[in-house]
């Protein structure tokens, strides 16, 4: 089963094409402008000028459906059930989130994931995995850095834009005697790669209705608080 899988819940956009669990290629691009201009020419790049396949060689289609940015995540969503009605293929919204800590499946501890929010916050779930398999996941929440290094633990591994933007604040809530892992920057990003994975675990995420894919906020733009606040 050939997977497209797509990111555009965070600043940088990330494409990967998996067959079965085996990832075929991958394209990252982390450029200061919007992934409408960027997200289609990365697409067609990367089935037909690396993997020498098309759209309709796809056998479903999978997309970071959030948390993260409110516009980028509207962006690759509006793709991918593009991709699916035209070619009549199933599609799957996996979380951001998921695609962080599913790169940490052999990990004996817990994986907490965590990415930037702003406003102080981060939007963050903690994971547990066994023998590669996930066993047990926390809600979604947005919450300060430090209430989630509350529920992750002193042993935790800690990954994501969260995770590495407030590090310092992680380490003061944990403590001198607590042994946090903080994962390497190249494993700080949502990966497409693991957003397939998931699907791979549970093909039955795969929807025949594409419709049903919504984004996934965990808390109010910007926007809308402002407006609620001037009235306007």
């Amino acid at each position: 089963m050939k997977i497209l899988a797509l990111n555009t819940a965070e600043k940088s956009c990330s494409l990967a094409l998996a067959d079965n669990g085996r990832l075929v290629c991958e394209s990252f691009c982390n450029l200061p402008v919007t992934h409408s201009i960027t997200l289609m020419d990365m697409v067609n790049h990367l089935l037909t000028g690396m993997a020498g396949l098309t759209i309709d060689d796809m056998d479903g289609f999978v997309v970071a459906m959030g948390p993260g940015s409110f516009t980028g995540l509207r962006i690759g969503i509006s793709v991918v059930k593009g991709l699916a009605f035209a070619t009549s293929k199933p599609c799957a919204g996996v979380s951001s989130l998921d695609g962080i800590a599913w790169q940490f499946v052999s990990a004996s501890r817990p994986v907490c994931a965590m990415m930037d929010a702003k406003r102080g916050e981060v939007y963050c779930a903690v994971y547990r995995f066994k023998n590669g398999k996930l066993v047990e996941k926390s809600r979604e929440a947005a919450l300060s850095p430090e209430l989630s290094a509350d529920c992750a633990g002193e042993n935790a591994v800690f990954a994501g834009s969260g995770a590495q933007v407030h590090r310092q604040a992680i380490m003061n809530r944990l403590g001198a005697g607590a042994d946090p892992v903080f994962v390497p920057d190249f494993q700080n990003h949502v990966k497409p790669a693991a957003l397939a994975e998931v699907v791979f675990a549970d093909p039955c995420l795969l929807m025949q209705d594409p419709g049903r894919i919504m984004p996934v906020y965990l808390r109010r733009s910007d926007a809308e608080i402002t407006h609620e606040k001037t009235g306007s």
